[in-house]
């Protein structure tokens, strides 16, 4: 297989990327969480640092069967890279060499962790044949909803509203989430700046759905729900996090299900959220404790020693 021709895709290509991705995606794993137009469009400007998305044609046909974008991240100096292709692209190794080519060339010293369906040995199998090897594996977890669950009571602690348009109060959610993520696999602090642009920007925020724990020295966690899957008519827990000298405290159960309530108060009829199954804080199990079960999984991969 040869690469024939490539281009920059622009915002009317967004049904197209879509249509790559799904089409990628369902020939593996038919429970894929799918690409929407709208998420296409998140998907092109980059997940993290702003990026482009990079159309490709094979073997001189006319339409553009690959999808690619580098998906860089400076703070942590790496590349989350992304790439979908159409079922009859039946080798995707030139397009991995083509991938890589193209990291190297905006910034050699960085490292790629890119994904892919934990099904999919298509892709897979490029990345292997390129030196990459498993690194870590995800859980996408779903939960149908039809009633708000019971929301755990905890002593001294009080659950509310987030104002996201306070810069008081999302200076707070900064410092709780980075304090709660600190020790996760593959973390790097982000000042408030860099922070806020990432998070309070995100086109599928739901400017109700950011809940904050509290006890009496201040804020302890926080659930954030967004609006990424509403037109699957699905909730999305984005991320949830307890500060440390919380954890185990039973804040993390009380979080999730306000957020669950919030995606049930909205009319939704399911909720998702992903979860990396070597979480040491205990997150599957408390996923699974609420109600949620693995429906989808995907893979980052690494090249050791890059």
């Amino acid at each position: 297989m040869k690469i024939t021709s490539q281009r920059i895709a622009s915002e009317v290509d967004a049904k197209l990327i879509a249509e790559i991705a799904n089409q990628h995606e369902l020939s593996v794993d038919s429970k894929s969480t799918l690409f929407s137009e709208q998420a296409a469009l998140d998907f092109m400007t980059g997940y993290i640092d702003e990026s482009v998305t990079y159309l490709l044609s094979v073997d001189d046909q006319a339409e553009y069967s690959v999808v690619v974008n580098l998906h860089p991240d400076s703070v942590r100096g790496r590349y989350f890279t992304d790439i979908y292709a159409r079922p009859k692209v039946a080798s995707l190794e030139s397009v991995v060499g083509w991938t890589i080519e193209l990291a190297q060339s905006e910034h050699p010293d960085w490292q790629m962790w890119p994904g892919a369906n934990f099904q999919d040995e298509r892709l897979q199998s490029a990345w292997r044949n390129h030196g990459f090897e498993f690194l870590r594996r995800y859980y996408t977890m779903r939960m149908k909803i039809s009633s708000a669950p019971a929301i755990r009571q905890v002593d001294g602690i009080e659950i509310r509203n987030l104002d996201i348009s306070d810069p008081a109060e999302v200076a707070l959610w900064h410092k709780v989430h980075q304090d709660a993520f600190s020790q996760h696999f593959g973390f790097a602090p982000r000042d408030l700046e860099k922070w806020r642009s990432l998070v309070i920007d995100d086109i599928f925020i739901d400017p109700k759905g950011v809940f904050m724990a509290f006890d009496n020295d201040g804020p302890v966690g926080f659930c954030q729900c967004t609006d990424e899957y509403s037109e699957d008519n699905k909730g999305y827990i984005s991320s949830l996090g307890v500060a440390r000298e919380y954890q185990g405290s039973g804040i993390g159960e009380a979080l999730l299900q306000t957020g669950v309530s919030h995606c049930v108060n909205k009319g939704y009829e399911s909720v998702e959220l992903n979860v990396d199954t070597a979480n040491e804080s205990g997150a599957l199990k408390l996923y699974e404790k609420v109600g949620f079960s693995p429906e989808s999984s995907w893979i980052q991969l690494h090249r050791p020693g890059s």
